[in-house]
């Protein structure tokens, strides 16, 4: 690249224009949601997290850079601090970062970051992105399995635990037939949240199984009692376990391995991931995952 700057400058210019096109702030009430959504659709990197439905129900308040016409996207979730704008990530959002239906090299990610009129930032890129020239602390592990292969290699990333108790009829039975109220109520009398996570989580499930886009899978003991559920959302080849809850007897009966199992045994040999965004060391413990390393990138001093 020196050397084409050295012989041929203008090209050199040419090409860097190409790859640093401007790059426009807009404010949530001035996004087109469907061009937004179907950039966002279309890109490589795509992730539920980042859709328009989703970030407008986890987030306080979202706003967006884009390049050309939607054509690349980094949605910015925005909160207010001691009167400061600041741009970080909801619990419930993950990961987000640059989507494109394009390549995106690491200085373009860095060129979009840099767009960001912000002082203080705390963003977790997906783990397409990657940035050269930014300090970050820490990067975010998520536990992913490729679905591919046929159940008996599947299981051979099972623990020794998981294989023992496979051929162990202990009279558990997973089921799909759990409604939202259901879900939620059983969820509610095992974990304390506040009522706006339930409200968020219980909007999430009814907005996503509406849609034909998820997935609640429950786990009953002997005695016909639920033990456990797990809610997946479902996109074009991945699976997200967004939401996992056991009592104590399921805790015992290993209750949600026992539901992703199922789903392993049902759906192996297509093309899909099992991604685990949020941490259930239920499942972790029980599987050897591969992981993405999604990049934490830190600016500021919130």
């Amino acid at each position: 690249m020196k050397a084409s700057c050295t012989t041929d400058p203008l090209r050199y210019l040419c090409r860097q224009s190409i790859i640093y096109m401007k790059i426009k702030y807009i404010k949530n009430k001035d996004i087109d949601r469907v061009r937004y959504d179907k950039s966002l659709n279309k890109a490589y990197n795509t992730n539920i997290f980042a859709t328009s439905w989703y970030l407008d129900l986890v987030c306080d308040d979202w706003d967006l850079l884009t390049e050309g016409n939607y054509e690349t996207i980094c949605p910015l979730p925005i909160q207010k601090k001691l009167g400061l704008t600041i741009v970080r990530q909801h619990p419930k959002a993950p990961y987000l970062g640059v989507f494109s239906a394009s390549h995106l090299p690491a200085d373009k990610v860095a060129h979009f970051l840099k767009a960001i009129p912000f002082h203080n930032i705390s963003l977790t890129l997906n783990h397409y992105n990657r940035i050269n020239g930014y300090a970050h602390t820490d990067t975010r592990k998520v536990p992913v399995l490729d679905m591919i292969p046929p159940y008996e290699k599947i299981i051979e990333r099972y623990s020794n635990k998981a294989k023992n108790i496979l051929p162990v009829n202990d009279g558990t039975f997973v089921m799909r037939s759990l409604r939202s109220d259901e879900y939620m109520r059983f969820r509610s009398s095992i974990r304390r949240s506040s009522k706006v996570q339930n409200i968020q989580l219980a909007r999430i499930i009814n907005y996503t199984l509406s849609y034909k886009s998820a997935e609640i899978y429950s786990v009953y003991s002997p005695r016909n009692e639920l033990i456990g559920a797990i809610f997946l959302i479902r996109t074009d080849n991945r699976l997200f376990l967004f939401d996992c809850i056991e009592n104590k007897e399921g805790h015992k009966r290993l209750a949600i391995f026992r539901a992703i199992n199922h789903i392993l045994e049902s759906n192996c040999e297509r093309n899909f991931i099992l991604e685990v965004p949020f941490h259930c060391s239920h499942l972790t413990s029980m599987i050897s995952f591969d992981y993405h390393h999604c990049v934490k990138l830190k600016k500021g001093f919130l």
